[in-house]
């Protein structure tokens, strides 16, 4: 069995079927259908990947990009193509030869609206819903008064109600009603329909009609449930009163008048603006619902429902409870059995109560071994938990391979430089925890609140903790969580030895920082989440207080690592933005060959059929746009140069007198040169600029956005977002200073970036893992983030390009069409296709490189029992001047690779090499191009 790296075995490595060679990704939307995905299978096969892996088709939200707003578990989504289309796919898949890993979403669900039908359910009945029980709802939480807060207005709740933005209206089937607020949809308890239907009854106050004895009838039967709604079972309540809706649904339909009489008290009801007495009623109703309903900006301090990050449209899922799992996975779990599924990637599995127990009791439906993978972001010297899958989505990896591809001496250069610009002079680590404390107390106070309550009532039970104030607990639960090294914990009964070592020295650290001159609680916190809180305590406390504290502890550090980090902090500091990639460590500067090598042996050992992963739906930039910033690290002297000239440069072209900032201005220069469109590298094209600058324009809002330093989400701040706009304007136009001064730099930035997407296009095909393509990125990847790298893909021209026989040496002449980078892609897929063995189980060695320029290369070899293949790639091109030629042929003239010797073949170039008594010449295995994957010839 394989081992991780504490030494335990991973548990799922006897697969059922063969692992994956390779992925595709594909993000399914209503302008990319299941239809639209068999058309391209046959280019994905001949391209060589064994899986599509594809994102949630379970039913999202109408209208949804990409699938993670789930409303209903039940059904695949009809804007896909329903379960008629998904069954054609799964049909051509088989055909191809080609398997499915799909994406799934255990942990939350989208709500809002007026389409999840488990969350509209619990809105009507609050905790007797049968539904109830899937989502993470807090029903005792201070203030909440036993509702369910929902904000989703987008004023003061009195500001809507009498400003007629709440109304009152007939479900249009069901026999239900509702209030609206635009396109949300808020379901009324069926117990306070008297109140309208007795004004129904007052309106046609004819007792000799039939229709007005059923109406009487009923509204008689509802007030009499909803003055003793204990005299029945909380089921038999429910089903009771769905089956008077249903009777009151009858009598609308066979009674017009009374229909017309019920939309007429409605319009009373719903009152008059101007006459704010008019709106009682109304608000009466809403008072004696299971729900409060609220102004969106209370979300970040009063609201009761777990969310997904602080995106108050998605609710967590407590998939823990075996119902709700059951609810949640059985048509996933019906579709593996029916082998239209052969892997599965479970999203956000931090978020999860219990990710261990998840992922066991997932592994047990669908059997042992069965290909299962967790999107995981690993903290720095995080190891993987021994649980039982095949291992990450490849963050991990996306962040070793662009580290070793850093000069990490000029990335320190560039890092200096960049400060003395900026004059931001804090650590990385004091950034991250002050973006930590932001986050904490903006977005998710109303969580923060939510433990120190949970702190308090276990704290304030025992004489011996009942002195801890509220203020200080809130204070110290932010030190701690501000200073948790990695996203969260574990613990679910014992701890592990891991997470013992993550709080006791996690708590040790907030106590050397801290400014209370009491540290006790701090203690006192760290004894209750390792369960030791007996022993400060005059007895233990009670298990469900515990074990409720520790998972909302766990639960809430994950999403606030995630928000202050990838979501704030990463568009608050750049130095070299390559390294400010999910996973990534900016401060580190890189990863050493040594450690490289390290890391893929360990990798190797532990993981081997871990995803890697070198673009996804959720990285911040295009892989090749990293690549190009990447080899900024070669040419720190020339950048700094080129950042002063900027900063005097990008004030004369900012119109305004309010100008974006220093740090925003090299935030705009580092993007506009990484995805510097290809066709603009050496001509002018008005259409492609056009294009290219409002690409631009709506990344720079989003990265403002996101770093919350001059405007946000929630306090957006057009003038100064209007201001950055204006900035790119007026650089990406023909013919200005900016061109002259820039495109020189740029097309540099191109040719050596291009080296880079080549080793790193090799390095993910052959290292220990499954590669994984995300859509289009066999051609350059210069896109921004989302939602830009979701844009449509030709097909078509990649379809083209692969068929088309042309020589590897004018595809590197004619790099700027990305044709080598899918060659190369090809290649190597065909080659894992040959030897599964060789890349599946195979051993990792470096390369021992002699010569000058050893350091400028990476290399390792790939070995089983029958094959060999000796892996090499340019790392750095060694020059701080501009780039005359290609790092090919007699560029490595002098390094050798002493120990290889015989006869080899390329498979990239077919060319073969001999290596003799002195060994491998790398002149001749980069002869033609600057990467060489070699076997016995």
């Amino acid at each position: 069995m394989a081992q991780n790296p504490t030494g335990e075995a991973a548990e799922a490595t006897a697969f059922t079927a063969p692992p994956p060679r390779a992925t595709y990704r594909l993000q399914f939307h209503a302008g990319f259908t299941f239809d639209d995905a068999v058309a391209i299978l046959p280019y994905l096969a001949r391209l060589g990947v064994s899986h599509v892996y594809a994102s949630p088709v379970q039913t999202a939200r109408p209208g949804s990009t990409h699938g993670y707003d789930i409303v209903d578990h039940t059904r695949i989504n009809p804007e896909l193509g329903g379960e008629e289309g998904f069954l054609r796919l799964s049909d051509a898949l088989k055909q191809h030869g080609l398997g499915l890993i799909l994406d799934i979403v255990p942990n939350h669900m989208g709500i809002g609206g007026a389409d999840n039908a488990w969350w509209l359910s619990v809105i009507e009945w609050g905790q007797l819903s049968p539904h109830a029980i899937a989502f993470d709802i807090d029903w005792e939480r201070l203030g909440a008064n036993g509702k369910l807060v929902l904000p989703f207005l987008g004023k003061r709740y009195g500001d809507a109600l009498e400003g007629g933005e709440l109304a009152l209206k007939r479900d249009e089937s069901g026999g239900g009603v509702s209030i609206w607020h635009f396109s949300h949809r808020f379901p009324i308890s069926p117990l306070s329909y008297p109140i309208l239907l007795d004004r129904v009854l007052v309106l046609v106050a004819d007792h000799e009609r039939p229709d007005y004895r059923e109406l009487l009838a009923i509204s008689s039967r509802l007030r009499a449930l909803s003055e003793n709604p204990g005299g029945a079972s909380p089921d038999g309540l429910v089903a009771e009163c769905e089956a008077l809706k249903q009777r009151l649904e009858q009598v609308f339909t066979e009674s017009p008048e009374l229909a017309e009489a019920t939309e007429r008290a409605l319009d009373l009801v719903n009152g008059a603006r101007g006459i704010r007495e008019s709106f009682d009623t109304l608000h009466r109703i809403l008072e004696m619902q299971s729900y409060r309903l609220a102004n969106w900006r209370v979300a970040a301090s009063d609201i009761n429902y777990r969310r997904f990050f602080d995106i108050n449209t998605l609710a967590g899922v407590r998939v823990e409870e075996p119902a709700v799992f059951e609810r949640t996975h059985a048509l996933i779990l019906d579709l593996v059995r029916a082998d239209r599924i052969q892997g599965l990637r479970i999203d956000h599995v931090d978020g999860l109560a219990d990710p261990e127990g998840y992922v066991r009791a997932l592994q047990a439906q669908v059997g042992p071994g069965f290909y299962i993978l967790v999107e995981k972001i690993l903290g720095h010297g995080e190891t993987l938990r021994p649980w039982p899958m095949s291992g990450t989505t490849g963050y991990e990896v996306l962040n070793l391979i662009d580290g070793v591809l850093v000069d990490r001496a000029g990335a320190v250069a560039i890092e200096e430089s960049y400060r003395e610009i900026t004059g931001q002079q804090d650590s990385f680590e004091e950034l991250l925890r002050r973006a930590k404390r932001e986050t904490l107390h903006a977005s998710f106070a109303s969580e923060l609140e939510v433990l120190v309550s949970d702190l308090a009532r276990l704290a304030h039970g025992d004489r011996r903790s009942r002195d801890y104030t509220i203020h200080a607990m809130r204070q110290v639960l932010t030190e701690i969580i501000e200073r948790l090294p990695v996203y969260r914990s574990y613990i679910t009964t014992e701890p592990s030895p891991e997470d013992r070592t993550l709080i006791e020295e996690t708590v040790a650290a907030a106590i050397a920082d801290t400014p209370m001159p009491d540290t006790s609680l701090h203690r006192f916190v760290a004894a209750l989440l390792l369960g030791e809180g007996g022993e400060a305590m005059t007895a233990p406390p009670p298990a469900e207080h515990l074990a409720r504290f520790r998972r909302r502890f766990q639960q809430l550090s994950g999403p606030v690592t995630a928000k202050s980090l990838e979501d704030t902090l990463f568009y608050r500091f750049g130095p070299l933005l390559a390294l400010n990639e999910v996973g990534g460590e900016p401060s580190h500067h890189g990863v050493s060959v040594a450690d490289f090598h390290e890391a893929n042996a360990v990798r190797r050992r532990s993981w081997p059929h871990a995803m890697i992963a070198t673009a996804t739906h959720d990285t911040k930039r295009g892989e090749d746009g990293r690549a190009r910033l990447l080899t900024l690290t070669e040419m720190p002297q020339r950048w700094a140069e080129a950042s002063r000239r900027w900063r005097s440069l990008s004030l004369e072209l900012a119109p305004d007198r309010i100008k974006p900032d220093a740090n925003d201005r090299q935030f705009i220069l580092q993007q506009m040169l990484a995805s510097w469109p290809v066709e603009l590298l050496d001509r002018d094209d008005a259409e492609a600029l056009d294009a290219y600058r409002q690409r631009m324009q709506g990344w720079v809002e989003k990265a403002l956005r996101e770093a919350k330093r001059r405007t946000s989400w929630i306090n957006p701040q057009e003038p100064y977002e209007q201001a950055a706009r204006d900035l790119i304007a007026a650089a990406l136009t023909e013919g200005n200073a900016f061109f002259d001064s820039y495109r020189p730099l740029a097309q540099e930035m191109a040719r050596r970036g291009m080296v880079r997407g080549l080793s790193r296009t090799v390095l993910k095909l052959t290292l220990p893992g499954v590669p994984d393509l995300f859509q289009g990125t066999e051609f350059w990847d210069l896109s921004l983030v989302d939602p830009d790298n979701r844009r449509p893909v030709d097909y078509a021209a990649r379809a083209q390009a692969l068929a088309a026989e042309t020589d590897v040496a004018a595809l590197l002449d004619g790099w700027e069409d990305g044709r080598i980078k899918q060659r190369l892609i090809a290649a190597l897929l065909a080659d894992r296709a040959a030897a599964p063995r060789l890349y599946a189980e195979g051993d990792y060695r470096p390369l021992m490189v002699q010569g000058a320029r050893a350091a400028d290369l990476v290399g390792f070899s790939r070995n089983d029992r029958t094959e060999t293949r000796l892996v090499l790639v340019t790392r750095m091109v060694g020059s701080e001047s501009p780039l005359q030629s290609l790092p090919i042929g007699p560029h490595w003239r002098g390094a050798t690779l002493p120990d290889v010797t015989g006869e080899w073949e390329d498979i990239l170039t077919g060319a073969r090499i001999a290596g003799g008594e002195g060994g491998l010449e790398l002149s001749e295995a980069f002869a033609g191009l600057p990467v060489a994957v070699l076997r016995k010839g």
